[in-house]
């Protein structure tokens, strides 16, 4: 039976945020809009991973809200926590691979494409209720859990990317794999103290393997799709910002550098081509190495 319309009802929330880009960086026309570009490929990355019962609440700029249902029953959920489990860590898996692929994909030196390596993944997970209500063509989560989870993304945690539950969250979970939690506290004004778990992955080795093993033709189809997505970025749609990179490009700057991508494109179009063949045509630097708290890397 399902609950009133306006009753809230038992859910589990989580929040994968994609961060690392110098929240101070000053970004042009161009930077903006590979920014941009590069990060709607990693949302889509977490995007393609989500399978019932977990459903997207709405994208946040550079973070993708989820939830998951528990209204269906006890036997029901038992099935589904071993699958949101195993979800949360593929999240970094595919992300790492992703981050890896589009480093060594990418041919331009801009700000945005010689950081793609600093972006990380937070996921921040809490058991709670939401109220669930309709504006307009979207279905709104509201309430305290709701705000909770939110203000969660707000933490103390040392690592830069990880894996953040609430107790409630925990007991919502299985995981196939055996991961370490460490124990953590958060303490917020109006909402007090709330106990935390707190997983740091270690997805790189996997996603290098993966990059390794690909063939040119691989190699080169991806640079392509990359070096095309990067060069139309500036007649993408702007109706997300993300909060990580700042902009000093005035709307007249973004229109005069589209103008200009678009009339040199049938001069850039081939030597971009012969840039991606020689580009591919490299062995990917199997160099970049995460320390194992995510607080940096290594060269090897």
């Amino acid at each position: 039976m399902n609950p009133p319309i306006d009753a809230p009802e038992p859910v589990l929330l989580i929040i994968a945020d994609i961060s690392g880009y110098t929240r101070y960086m000053t970004a042009n026309a161009k930077t903006l809009g590979h920014s941009q570009t590069i990060i709607t490929e990693l949302v889509k990355v977490i995007i393609r991973q989500i399978e019932l019962p977990l459903e997207v609440a709405k994208l946040e700029g550079d973070a993708v809200f989820l939830f998951g249902r528990k209204q269906n029953g006890a036997k029901h959920w038992a099935e589904a926590k071993k699958i949101i489990g195993d979800k949360l860590v593929t999240f970094f898996r595919r992300f790492s691979e992703k981050i890896n692929e589009l480093s060594q994909s990418t041919t331009c030196t801009c700000q945005a494409c010689t950081h793609i390596e600093k972006l990380r993944l937070k996921v921040v997970v809490h058991s709670g209720e939401a109220l669930f209500h309709r504006v307009f063509n979207f279905v709104e989560l509201a309430g305290v859990d709701v705000i909770i989870v939110h203000r969660l993304l707000k933490n103390t945690v040392a690592a830069e990317q990880y894996l953040l539950l609430t107790e409630a969250a925990r007991h919502d979970l299985e995981f196939s794999e055996t991961i370490k939690l460490h124990q953590g506290q958060e303490t917020y004004d109006d909402i007090g103290e709330i106990n935390t778990l707190i997983f740091v992955p270690d997805a790189e080795a996997k996603a290098v393997e993966t990059l390794v093993s690909s063939s040119f033709a691989s190699r080169f189809r991806r640079s392509g799709k990359l070096f095309g997505k990067l060069w139309f970025a500036p007649f993408a749609s702007r109706k997300n910002r993300f909060r990580h990179v700042a902009s000093d490009a005035t709307p007249f700057g973004r229109i005069g550098f589209a103008a200009l991508t678009a009339l040199l494109t049938p001069l850039i179009l081939p030597v971009g081509t012969c840039f991606v063949f020689f580009h591919a045509c490299k062995s990917p630097v199997v160099a970049h190495k995460h320390k194992a708290d995510g607080s940096g890397c290594r060269r090897e």
